[in-house]
């Protein structure tokens, strides 16, 4: 499931704010200051929410948060606020915390802790975001009945047997628990938050490396190193970090270049050329390990409006590598799997003729499905790499006589007419990987949180679950590949473009990630007096 932290999520964020452009952030801090341990970093879109995933403000909640785990640069698993996660059957785990550990408030952070966080996230009736993460969690549709109210408050599946240890079951075996482990909707919370988790979230008591000092939604976000953290800190991590909101890519990009702003997350694929010639190989950096794959989605509730056939046809009549190749000038790479080559389950073209640029066979199939209307093709309004693939797309589909409308949306209200099953279209959709899994990219897909497609697949979920039970790597891909091309089959997302993430960054810093998920708080000062 995707629990990213990133995520990018079922529309790729960017800025909605107007209120910086390229000058210095409130507080004076520029790129310059990283000699004496100040990091500024780029804050793409107001930062609407500062806990739990697939936020604009997720990266400064990573900062903020001392997992059970942690996973490195390479993708493997670590302890953290755990001093072991073990099984003998990927059901029921047995978690031994980590002992002296605290929240910034000085809160003893106890196995109960974990229990009493992961609990109230998961009942539904607290609405949490983090709550579709715990859907496997034995005992969770007790909590979230489709209709009336919960029986129990709390996961049969959870149980504290001592202080400093407890029990996590799983409904079904599950390989990727301790990668689960590391996510934002996994971070624990001190009791004082259950009281209003809305106040707790301008202003959240850390049990991570930083602790939260400026948040203005529209500006920045200030946070600074903990003195009393006995939890696992970045090598040369910053003293402090300001997360500062920019308008759109380009202007932070600029930032980036000129010193302003030490560091721009995750580059789009129409500044990568320009980024190479003006930062050179010392201050643009690839992280190879976290593809970028950019979809077409369709929510299942505009069946009726556009049948399959419809939605086939809109995939064949997109010239996927010219708008590779030509649009975005090799930056990017045509796709036709709902998985990158980093995943193992990978095979190169399990969409088949539906990602084949074919319009002679598209005009076929509108001819047989009768359709006669326009399609909305929607994307955030202060995305232009998104604005460039629409404007694309629909000058593919006049050639066949279909009228695609490129539809830019504010990315507050397209948010919310995502999230309220209210779209009139299919969208463009940009997702990232939390941990190297297949079921970042496969099971993801049908956690509803993440696209809100309102989309189910038997097959696919029983495919998905065996995958997670499977004894062996190679049998887990074997489901895998089952489990999508059942999804592909259906036509409710379908490839379009794969993107590697680059960052730009100020020479004197080196980026880090947690198994290809860039991370801001993790990026390592390499200049100045005690870095």
């Amino acid at each position: 499931m995707r629990v990213a932290r990133t995520a990018v999520a079922a529309v790729a964020v960017v800025a909605v704010s107007t209120a910086l452009t390229s000058c210095g952030s409130l507080d004076g801090t520029s790129g310059s200051d990283l000699r004496s341990g100040a990091l500024t970093a780029v804050q793409m879109a107001t930062i609407a929410r500062i806990t739990g995933p697939q936020n604009p403000g997720s990266q400064i909640g990573m900062a903020l948060c001392g997992g059970l785990t942690r996973i490195d640069d390479a993708g493997k698993v670590h302890m953290d606020g755990a001093a072991s996660v073990t099984s003998s059957d990927r059901v029921t785990w047995t978690i031994k915390v980590a002992p002296g550990r605290t929240f910034s408030d000085g809160t003893p952070v106890t196995a109960k802790t974990w229990v009493d966080s992961f609990n109230f996230t998961a009942l539904g009736s607290h609405a949490m975001a983090s709550n579709f993460a715990y859907a496997h969690v034995a005992g969770y549709p007790a909590l979230n009945p489709a209709k009336g109210k919960a029986k129990r408050t709390t996961l049969s599946g959870l149980k504290v047997t001592g202080k400093d240890t407890f029990t996590l079951t799983m409904d079904a075996p599950n390989n990727d628990l301790p990668y689960m482990l590391a996510t934002l909707p996994f971070c624990p919370m001190p009791e004082s938050a259950f009281k209003n988790p809305i106040a707790y979230d301008k202003k959240p008591v850390t049990n991570g490396p930083y602790v939260l000092t400026k948040l203005k939604p529209q500006f920045e976000a200030v946070v600074e190193r903990r003195k009393d953290y006995k939890g696992w800190i970045p090598e040369g991590a910053a003293d402090k970090i300001t997360f500062r909101v920019y308008n759109d890519a380009n202007t932070a990009y600029q930032d980036v270049v000129a010193g302003n702003t030490a560091v721009l997350r995750s580059l789009p694929p129409g500044l990568i050329a320009q980024g190479k010639n003006a930062l050179g190989a010392e201050a643009l950096t690839a992280v190879p390990r976290n593809t970028l794959e950019t979809y077409i989605t369709w929510p299942t509730y505009l069946d009726k409006k556009y049948p399959k056939e419809v939605r086939k046809a809109f995939s064949m009549i997109i010239d996927r590598d010219a708008i590779s190749k030509n649009l975005f000038l090799g930056s990017s790479q045509a796709a036709h799997s709902l998985m990158p080559n980093s995943v193992s389950a990978y095979r190169p073209d399990p969409c088949g003729t539906t990602c084949s640029f074919d319009p002679a066979a598209a005009r076929k199939l509108l001819d047989r499905s009768g359709f006669k209307g326009t399609i909305p093709l929607l994307y955030d309004s202060t995305d232009t790499t998104f604005a460039e693939a629409a404007l694309a797309i629909s000058n593919e589909a006049k050639r066949i006589g279909l009228k695609v409308e490129p539809q830019p949306r504010p990315t507050a209200a397209l948010g919310a007419d995502t999230n309220n099953y209210a779209l009139d279209g299919p969208s463009l959709a940009l997702w990232g990987s939390s941990f190297p899994s297949a079921s970042e990219w496969v099971a993801s897909i049908m956690v509803d949180a993440n696209y809100r497609l309102k989309y189910t697949n038997p097959t696919a979920s029983s495919e998905v679950a065996k995958a997670w039970a499977a004894r062996s790597p190679a049998e887990a891909d074997r489901h895998w590949r089952a489990a999508e091309s059942s999804i592909l089959s259906d036509q409710v997302i379908q490839p379009l473009y794969y993107q590697v993430m680059y960052i730009a960054h100020d020479p004197c810093l080196k980026p880090h990630s947690a198994g290809g998920d860039m991370q801001i708080y993790r990026t390592q000062i390499t200049c100045g007096t005690g870095h």
